[in-house]
């Protein structure tokens, strides 16, 4: 009997492992991505391109990124260029996300979190970087703490000397005051 349970558990375990998907960034969560990086579109002009604008960090060009040609002072940078170069930058901040699991809890596979907590990991560590992320909040994220998130991380981001509202406005309105389903546990 005592096997037969054992082989249960065990089956249920792999199956559970296998029912797991590799996270994907889908195009609703790199519109949440640009919302919360750049609402007003600053920079985006008729002709559909993207010019640099002034922040507090400096130079930045369609939703924050770093101008890393020049020439996108005077030509621009053609759109979808732009959301390819997004979309590179989340795939970047999810293998980071994935390895910050793989420290924090290695017997955790981020793949096996919920789409939330993913998410979350791969929000913030696009956005502040890997280093720069509190420890407590990935605990609250990877614990499925949803009253310390509200309570202690909710207005977390910053963009140089003030908060970051756009940011911080996007992550409530997505986690915090929606009415999508509390999938974080």
């Amino acid at each position: 009997m005592k096997r037969a349970c054992l082989f249960l558990g065990l089956l249920l375990l792999a199956c559970a492992a296998q029912a797991a998907e590799p996270f994907t960034i889908t195009d609703e969560f790199v519109a949440y991505i640009q919302q919360g990086a750049n609402p007003q579109g600053f920079g985006l002009a008729k002709d559909g391109r993207f010019y640099p604008y002034s922040t507090s960090l400096g130079r930045r060009i369609a939703w924050r990124q770093a101008v890393a040609d020049k020439a996108w002072f005077a030509a621009g940078w053609p759109k979808a260029d732009a959301v390819q170069q997004l979309r590179t930058d989340l795939d970047r901040a999810l293998a980071e996300a994935r390895q910050l699991v793989a420290r924090q809890q290695p017997a955790r596979s981020f793949d096996a979190l919920p789409r939330a907590a993913q998410e979350m990991l791969v929000d913030f560590i696009h956005s502040e970087g890997a280093t720069n992320i509190a420890p407590a909040f990935v605990t609250a994220v990877l614990a499925g703490d949803r009253p310390r998130l509200i309570k202690q991380h909710l207005y977390i981001r910053w963009q140089g000397p003030s908060p970051d509202n756009a940011r911080n406005k996007a992550f409530a309105d997505r986690w915090i005051y929606s009415r999508k389903p509390d999938n974080t546990k």
